[in-house]
């Protein structure tokens, strides 16, 4: 009994080891710069068609970190695509390369709410993931910032976090941090849900992609999404704000009835 008690403790030690040196080699990875950063906004679609205010809020991935330009950065592929519908879209980037949930609240918000939007996405998390937010403080600040958001009128979409697996993580580390990953994700859609906003369930629907075609999925730092990614996403994303824009026009054609 105590021989196999010492071969548990010996075998978590060494575990634990593993990955202390694993998250040092993270740590000291060439990620790509943040700077200069993009400018994530535009006009897109005919001038006289309806107008539609988009704002997208997050981190890195919203500031397109990875995409090579704004045009390929995922906000701008998903109001491209809002436009191809019949709207004149006007797209304004809030998206901070390391900003948490408590920065999107903070910050991100009061400027969404100065923008007067008519669709707001949501996409944080990733850094709560890997600074290891608390999941009481994410739940309370993720939902304060939706309610806020909800206030404004607008329709609000979020999204869960990506798969953390990331290539540049070696195992077991990149399993921890995908599990950890799931836990914020998790988090995100029950916040969404008691807020009635909808969520994009992003790592469940585009992980297959970035493992099975790393190459195509990452940018050069194995870890941002690159512009094949970004797609990806885009694909992800793009339905769930036509139907949460249906639905809100739905409604607001069935109360002035």
């Amino acid at each position: 009994m105590k021989k196999a008690l010492v071969s548990v403790v010996l075998a978590i030690v060494a575990l634990i080891a593993v990955v202390g040196g694993e998250i040092v080699l993270a740590l000291r990875r060439d990620y790509l710069p943040t700077g200069p950063t993009l400018e994530i906004r535009g006009v897109f679609g005919s001038s006289s068609a309806p107008k539609l205010e988009f704002v997208v809020l997050g981190d890195s991935t919203a500031a397109g970190v990875g995409a090579g330009s704004a045009a390929r950065a995922y906000p701008s592929l998903l109001a491209r695509r809002l436009a191809a519908r019949g709207r004149r879209v006007e797209l304004t980037g809030f998206g901070a390369s390391g900003a948490r949930v408590t920065d999107v609240l903070r910050e991100q918000v009061p400027m969404a709410m100065k923008a007067r939007p008519d669709l707001v996405f949501v996409g944080i998390g990733a850094n709560d993931v890997i600074h290891l937010t608390p999941l009481e403080e994410f739940d309370e600040d993720m939902r304060a910032a939706l309610d806020r958001l909800r206030s404004t009128g607008a329709v609000i979409v979020a999204a869960g976090v990506p798969d953390m697996r990331a290539a540049a993580f070696l195992e077991p580390l990149r399993t921890l941090v995908g599990w950890r990953g799931n836990r914020v994700s998790a988090v995100i859609y029950e916040a969404a849900r008691a807020s009635g906003v909808p969520a994009v369930r992003l790592a469940e629907q585009t992980a297959k992609y970035f493992v099975s075609e790393p190459d195509k999925s990452y940018s050069e730092d194995d870890f941002h999404p690159g512009p094949g990614g970004y797609e990806r996403w885009a694909d992800a994303i793009y339905p769930t704000l036509e139907r949460a824009l249906a639905i809100e026009s739905t409604g607001a054609a069935q109360g002035g009835t």
